[in-house]
């Protein structure tokens, strides 16, 4: 049988689509310095000044590059939503997508809030995860680094 018997006046209909572009390959993990490596002055001078009990998400590539969000509260809620403390604006973000919260150890992870398109971390999709130096959290597409601070002190010595 041939494709155009297959259908009628040889048109053929997609069902689905498969976008190659969107993925990539799962990145080696980064020591420290090579995460440190990867910001620009600038970046590095703000994450030396993230007050102790806080820490930062940066947009370090994709939609949204260069965007910086302080997480200095116990509890920050990320999505759609115009009232999420970090609204990524988005159909790829669901309305509630995901939760950092910070406990009394000042630790830091993030829950997924049953998203539609899942909360991704290190391209590792999660449900709940502890947050480390220079984790890629990606809420649909947007891809953002998690820092705590870093003294000026110990940055110099690491590198």
């Amino acid at each position: 049988m041939s494709a155009s018997s297959d259908f009628p006046n040889g048109n053929f209909e997609l069902t689905s689509t498969l976008n190659l572009s969107n993925l990539r390959a799962v990145p080696d993990a980064k020591s420290d310095s090579q995460v440190m490596d990867s910001l620009s002055s600038n970046e590095r001078e703000i994450i030396e000044q993230i007050p102790g009990n806080c820490a930062m998400l940066i947009s370090l590539a994709g939609p949204g590059k260069g965007s910086r969000f302080l997480l200095d509260r116990d509890s920050v809620k990320i999505g759609r939503d115009a009232l999420s403390d970090i609204f990524l604006d988005d159909i790829t973000v669901s309305r509630k997508h995901c939760e950092i919260s910070r406990n009394s150890s000042n630790q830091f992870e993030i829950v997924d809030l049953k998203s539609l398109n899942g909360t991704y971390l290190n391209t590792v999709s999660t449900a709940k995860s502890s947050l480390s130096q220079g984790d890629e959290i990606q809420i649909g597409k947007f891809r953002l680094t998690f820092f705590q601070p870093i003294s000026a002190s110990n940055n110099a010595r690491k590198q």
